[in-house]
């Protein structure tokens, strides 16, 4: 897959609460986590590096993600509902319950993440790849999805509803009890083991 990584170049060292202040997340690169409860808010986040972070501290208003890197940080219980997302990675990061409802996204790394309970419900996005994370229980309903990479995977009970899938190859990822319905499961390629699975989810007997 062709995908478009975050276009950063020289990041300045910059603290996090310093940029809050001056309501300015533009080419720095942040390390240094906050006590203080602060909200994030009509703002877009470009060409940004955030490097273990904690943002159980930090709430997001209306910001939107452009060319950014998310490495080893907790973003947990986010919304970023109807925003754009571009050209973000997330690596080795804790992402529980985080939103994604309606937003559109393009070119998106999840890589090595704890990223249980997302939802992208409505999204509309192009170029994914996720690799060695756990999407568990993650909604993907009346999801537009262009281009997608799966490896090494953990979809357990996972809903694909009303979310087109054609040729997308689900064979070295996990989907024991993950659902699917009539129209999102048309095309997709598994394995003969997981073939087992599927029509045992769906009520059929197989005779030994």
């Amino acid at each position: 897959m062709k995908l478009t990584n975050p276009k950063i170049s020289i990041c300045e060292e910059k603290d996090l609460l310093e940029a809050y202040y001056e309501n300015e997340f533009n080419n720095y690169h942040f390390t240094n986590n906050i006590q203080k409860q602060i909200t994030i808010s009509n703002q877009t986040i470009d060409s940004c590096i955030f490097e273990k972070i904690d943002f159980n501290n930090i709430s997001f208003e209306d910001v939107n993600l452009i060319d950014t890197i998310f490495d080893s940080c907790d973003i947990s219980n986010k919304t970023f509902d109807d925003k754009l997302i571009g050209r973000v990675i997330f690596k080795n990061c804790k992402i529980l319950g985080t939103s994604f409802i309606n937003a559109s996204m393009k070119d998106i790394v999840i890589e090595s993440c704890t990223a249980k309970y997302l939802n992208f419900s409505n999204a509309k996005i192009t170029n994914l790849i996720i690799k060695d994370s756990d999407l568990s229980e993650t909604t993907f309903q009346e999801t537009e999805i262009k281009n997608i990479e799966l490896d090494q995977v953990n979809l357990y009970h996972t809903e694909f509803i009303k979310t087109k899938l054609l040729g997308v190859d689900f064979s070295n990822s996990t989907i024991d009890n993950t659902i699917f319905d009539s129209y999102s499961i048309k095309g997709i390629t598994i394995d003969r083991f997981q073939a087992i699975a599927l029509v045992g989810s769906l009520g059929v007997k197989i005779k030994e």
